[in-house]
């Protein structure tokens, strides 16, 4: 090996061992909070925490009062406040996640996915109805 590749298989171990301190560090922290989970099933609050810590979101709403056909009452939905990148990534990961995590649909950017691929949906006049600005994942009952 030379001195240069030497260099360099250093570097890069210092920065894997950086980034799995800080991955630890933000789970160990992540772990901690719960706020936005409470009163909905135990189910929602085990996904939402995965969700929330993996994706390093800090603002979850979970039950709350809705008009029309929310699972929001009943315990059984989550919004996760996120900037868009992250939102796309955590959106996809619900969805491949689906199954194990009982969630029955992801709204994000004016998208709903059921599990059969996303689909538009109608202008509901805001971001935040429009859910531009969270994630909202509704779980199964």
């Amino acid at each position: 090996m030379t001195l240069g590749e030497e260099q360099r298989a250093r570097q890069e171990a210092e920065e894997a061992e950086a980034a799995a301190r800080e991955e630890e560090r933000r789970a160990n922290s992540c772990a901690d909070g719960d706020s936005g989970f409470e009163t909905v099933q135990p189910a929602v609050t085990d996904a939402g925490t995965e969700l929330r810590c993996r994706f390093g979101v800090d603002t979850v709403y979970g039950v709350a009062g809705r008009a029309g056909t929310s699972d929001h009452p009943a315990g059984l939905a989550l919004d996760l406040m996120v900037d868009r990148d992250p939102g796309e990534q955590l959106a996809e990961y619900a969805v491949e996640n689906m199954d194990r995590l009982g969630i029955k649909y992801v709204i994000y950017r004016q998208r709903i996915n059921t599990g059969s691929g996303w689909e538009a949906m109608e202008d509901r006049g805001g971001a935040t109805a429009n859910h531009m600005d969270h994630v909202h994942v509704s779980f199964e009952d």
